[in-house]
């Protein structure tokens, strides 16, 4: 009996020892520690940090290129696409209106805080700078579209608490997302214009910031992230819950993100 135990343990010993064995030589290899394909509908502005965000993981991971695609817009435009069945897994707005319109169709979940930014007011470099209180006096003020861009919204709240929206619809150029309006500006086709203060830093020389924008006159610049639920897979949780760590957040502060406190 004794002899048939001790065969027994030795056998399950050798079947312990080689699917270790097994896993560390997948993991040397190099193999893509999944198939899986996901895309990840985000805010325009988040492109620099969320691409190098993404490329980490590929990396870390061995997962080829085409595994995690990122589909940049402005926000209202991405949860427009998502209500029509896109193929997005993870969904990160620049407000939370339009995360809370899909969290209203019960299309997302995991929905939490992300990063925060700040509105400024930009002008060409070499151009003189413009106050708040001199908006009236531009010819082409540059302007995310309120309806489908938020920093456009928020821009337009701006506009409105210092009561000259309705004076400045002649002067007012839309673009389709916050980076159209940079590089509007810095090719200077805009007087003046409100982008984000990560996309002015990201746009290095060729605009300067003006003014930043008074907390009180715009609701806060806060991105939720969510996943949404027609696309959720492993990946998909594994990659948001990357994009949740406090080592994600050191990068996106490199962008000029303020990190937000995960739960």
């Amino acid at each position: 009996m004794k002899r048939y135990v001790f065969l027994i343990l030795g056998i399950l010993i050798i079947v312990l020892a080689l699917v270790g064995c097994g896993s560390n030589t997948s993991k040397e290899s190099g193999k893509p520690s999944t198939s899986e394909k996901i895309t990840i509908s985000a805010a325009a502005s988040l492109k620099g940090a969320l691409t190098e965000l993404a490329d980490a993981y590929k990396k870390e991971h061995h997962l080829q290129d085409d595994q995690i695609a990122i589909n940049f817009a402005g926000s209202g435009t991405l949860r427009q696409q998502i209500e029509q069945g896109a193929p997005a897994a993870v969904f990160i707005s620049a407000d939370q209106k339009n995360m809370k319109l899909l969290q209203d169709k019960e299309l997302v979940t995991e929905v939490k805080p992300f990063v925060t930014n700040s509105l400024v007011l930009v002008v060409p470099k070499g151009k003189d700078k413009v106050s708040l209180d001199q908006l009236s006096s531009v010819n082409r003020l540059v302007l995310g579209e309120p309806a489908t861009v938020p920093a456009g919204n928020y821009g337009k709240q701006v506009l409105t608490k210092m009561g000259i929206w309705d004076s400045m619809q002649d002067k007012i150029v839309y673009a389709k997302d916050a980076k159209a309006v940079t590089a509007a500006i810095s090719q200077g086709a805009g007087d003046a214009g409100f982008i984000y203060k990560t996309d002015a830093i990201a746009a290095g020389d060729a605009v300067q910031i003006a003014a930043e924008t008074p907390a009180d006159s715009h609701d806060p610049v806060m991105y939720p992230i969510g996943i949404v639920k027609k696309y959720d897979s492993q990946l998909a949780k594994d990659f948001y819950k990357f994009l949740t760590t406090p080592e994600a957040q050191k990068v996106l502060e490199k962008y000029g993100f303020t990190g937000a406190q995960f739960l």
